[in-house]
């Protein structure tokens, strides 16, 4: 694909994302029809349907989208690289972006809760939820392999026992997000690094031997 080609085509599955995203925080799921985005975007159904199967894979890639935007998700691709010497450093710097202004905004979102609602079954189908938990499975295995690339490395113990630390991680930001959408984060905002810091140092408890 020449050059200028693969820019516009980058550049306008940007635009319908962008377009999905206001969208959906306005309207909702089922009230948010391609057609509705092709406007709003300025494209055809066609150029959606180029660059996404269905409405369905839309939001995964929207939400793949937002994380990349919002939650600096490509220091977690990094800190997963085995070229990488320092992933423990990748992987605290982009859960401190959790507290970034954009990322609470985001959190406390229309659009965040439209998600929440798919995830818990009060919104979207069984086709969407599917897709989501499918995305969040392959979210919860990128952190799997950069456990093993920090043991790797000799950031964290070898004898790690993997899933039960990543679970305790997954517990650690899921207590922030959700303090974060009641309004309760001054105090976690001022001394997150240090609970970051405070978490990995419990984790490195959780090994094969201790449990």
């Amino acid at each position: 694909m020449p050059r200028r080609t693969q820019e516009d085509s980058l550049a306008t599955r940007k635009k319908i994302l962008e377009s999905a995203q206001r969208l959906f925080t306005r309207r909702g799921y089922e009230r948010t029809s391609l057609s509705d985005i092709a406007k709003y975007a300025g494209v055809t159904r066609g150029a959606i349907y180029w660059h996404f199967e269905n409405k369905e894979e839309l939001l995964v890639n929207l939400m793949d989208f937002i994380d990349t935007e919002k939650f600096s998700i490509q220091l977690l691709h990094d800190a997963a690289d085995p070229a990488e010497p320092d992933p423990l450093s990748k992987l605290k710097t982009c859960i401190k972006s959790m507290v970034d202004e954009e990322s609470n905004k985001f959190i406390s979102s229309s659009l965040m809760s439209m998600i929440i609602s798919i995830m818990n079954g009060s919104a979207g189908n069984d086709i969407v939820r599917a897709k989501v938990l499918e995305f969040i499975k392959a979210r919860h295995e990128l952190m799997n392999k950069i456990l093993r690339n920090c043991i790797a490395k000799g950031q964290l113990p070898a004898n790690l026992a993997i899933a039960t630390a990543a679970e305790h991680l997954a517990m650690f930001c899921v207590g922030f997000f959700h303090q974060s959408r009641l309004g309760y984060t001054e105090n976690l905002k001022k001394h997150f690094e240090y609970f970051i810091d405070r978490e990995f140092e419990e984790i490195k408890h959780f090994t094969v031997d201790s449990l």
